[in-house]
């Protein structure tokens, strides 16, 4: 993974980037959640979000020689 992303000029590390389009996935992933009654499985939940976004960050690291970010 590149060590930074250029956007119009200005250089941003690679995981701010990664890190921000997990919160909207993330977000759009609690939504669902939230419609479908997942929630009413667990007694936290505000823990299953933060490990939600932190599923979705990892895999979003994993993958990014697949989406663009190279090394």
């Amino acid at each position: 993974m590149r060590g930074e992303v250029s956007i119009d000029g200005v250089f941003l590390p690679t995981l701010l980037v990664l890190a921000i389009i997990a919160s909207a996935i993330t977000l759009v992933l609690m939504r669902i959640a939230n419609v479908t009654g997942f929630y009413r499985l667990f007694a936290y939940r505000a823990m299953v979000d933060l490990c939600l976004y932190i599923l979705v960050l990892g895999l979003l690291v994993w993958a990014s020689p697949m989406i663009g970010f190279r090394q």
